[in-house]
């Protein structure tokens, strides 16, 4: 298992446990099939120890985290070639990778893991709380921020990101989640509040303070009563959430996004990637 990038600890006498996303020098950015694979079975260990109560995300550094490598993205994912002049694959085959990754590539990278987690989450949101974990953040029970939080996803501004979209839409309401999505600007910690995805926020200074003092208020309740708790809400939540249908409505979204013709003067990150890698993509972008 890996033990870089999730770094976890737990206070058996509070019965709190603790996963730092500890990449800071890159902004914790996280590899898919370095690091994420590891993710589910890591939550699933926590789950199964009885002295932990509840779990706490949080950043190593200075943020919560600045989401996947976009070195990540790449054609052969969908079922396309490198080559550029191999034909792109029939409607059925994509359709076929597309499901495959709508359902076991988010379920193997932990995309769904911390939804399904059967203990209270607390995300501690400090800075960048981009990409995947926004969506981390999103499936979590308690988001406590710093007043310098950011949230959004780079995918807005390069692919149909629709997960978990129909989440934050139930707790955001249509027009701000709208208003994400098109804009792609990063939502501050007070908007987030104001629109009903963030608890706290507080000075950066008092974060980690403020998150203790949740996560010990919780831990006081038996553990019987906050697992049945938490399930009791995780059913009303997939239900009103519609998990099942998200992931199917993800296919079809992401395999739209994918056969976008651009226009002159339109960057295409997925494209540009393929083709010349990601620093060279990434810099082209800048310049």
């Amino acid at each position: 298992m890996s033990q870089d990038y999730f770094l976890y600890e737990k206070d058996s006498a509070k019965r709190i446990g603790f996963i730092t996303f500890n990449k800071p020098e890159k902004l914790n950015m996280i590899t898919m099939a370095d690091d994420a694979v590891y993710f589910k079975d890591l939550l699933w260990e926590i789950e199964q120890d009885d002295d932990v109560k509840v779990l706490v995300l949080r950043g190593a550094g200075e943020c919560l985290g600045v989401g996947a490598d976009v070195s990540d993205l790449g054609p052969e994912t969908v079922g396309f070639s490198r080559d550029p002049k191999e034909p792109p694959p029939p409607l059925r085959r994509r359709l076929a990778y597309e499901r495959r990754m709508g359902h076991d590539g988010i379920d193997k990278c932990g995309m769904v893991s911390v939804f399904s987690f059967g203990k209270p989450v607390i995300t501690q949101a400090k800075s960048y709380c981009y990409g995947w974990h926004f969506q981390q953040a999103t499936e979590g029970d308690i988001i406590i921020a710093s007043e310098d939080a950011l949230f959004t996803h780079p995918a807005f501004r390069y692919i149909a990101e629709t997960f978990p979209t129909m989440a934050w839409m139930n707790t955001m309401g249509y027009q701000k989640t709208a208003e994400m999505v098109f804009t792609g600007r990063p939502f501050t910690a007070e908007e987030m509040y104001q629109a009903g995805l963030v608890n706290r926020v507080v000075p950066k200074e008092k974060l980690e303070d403020e998150v203790m003092e949740y996560a010990l208020a919780i831990a006081k309740l038996p553990l019987d009563i906050i697992v049945v708790q938490k399930h009791y809400l995780q059913t009303l939540r997939a239900l009103r959430h519609d998990m099942m249908g998200g992931d199917l409505m993800a296919c079809f979204g992401h395999m739209i996004s994918t056969y976008m013709k651009p226009e002159p003067g339109d960057y295409l990150v997925i494209k540009e990637v393929a083709r010349k890698g990601a620093t060279e993509a990434i810099q082209a972008r800048e310049d």
